[in-house]
């Protein structure tokens, strides 16, 4: 039985991750990461007697997601178990940051009606979290679809070129860049390579 048969009309409510989601989220993870510089404010004298096992133990799960949501894209070797819960707590995790971080620098900033968006923002990243905490969200919410290179191509193309364009065109920090991006990849990614290559071979017939 389904996972959509099992939990009726709340199913569609839960957000599923395919490879094309999951590969947009990684990219937009090592363009923040690596283009952004953070160096200047982070503390790099850490002493290892304050590091947090569970920090340690959550930050390589969530490198692994974010390296196997990569590779994935680029072979065709079904997911494990392990490596769908590595890559689910990745989505999670980045999501509910993304929503949460972005959330509440628009509210110190939004006023009247628009104090809504940030609210809302921030409340679906807790939201998402109490899912996956209470075990509605799971690896049933990995997709084993495969995707076609031409749909990783155009994905690629789109995340990059959203990424320019909230950076160098609109200049938005890189927190708001970073929830666009990622809401891109959530809800847009399988859509669009979808409708672009299927009108890329229209006009090629034609």
């Amino acid at each position: 039985m389904s996972i959509e048969q099992k939990r009726g009309f709340i199913a569609y409510l839960i957000p599923q991750y395919d490879e094309i989601a999951l590969f947009a989220m990684s990219l937009t993870c090592a363009l923040i990461l690596f283009t952004i510089p953070f160096a200047g404010s982070v503390n790099l004298s850490i002493d290892s007697r304050d590091l947090d096992p569970r920090a340690l133990g959550a930050a390589f799960v969530f490198l692994s997601g974010l390296v196997l949501s990569i590779y994935h894209a680029f072979t065709d070797r079904p997911k494990s178990e392990l490596e769908k819960s590595f890559m689910l707590f990745f989505a999670v995790l980045l999501n509910s940051f993304s929503g949460i971080l972005a959330g509440m620098y628009d509210l110190s900033t939004a006023s009247g009606l628009l104090i809504f968006f940030p609210i809302l923002n921030i409340a679906n990243g807790f939201i998402l979290l109490m899912m996956f905490r209470s075990g509605i969200l799971s690896e049933a919410n990995i997709s084993d679809q495969h995707a076609s290179s031409g749909q990783f191509a155009v994905t690629a193309a789109a995340v990059l070129v959203l990424f320019v364009i909230c950076r160098h065109i609109y200049s938005l920090i890189w927190m708001q860049t970073f929830s666009i991006c990622v809401t891109y990849a959530t809800n847009l990614s399988r859509s669009v390579p979808r409708l672009f290559l299927r009108e890329l071979q229209r006009t090629t017939n034609d």
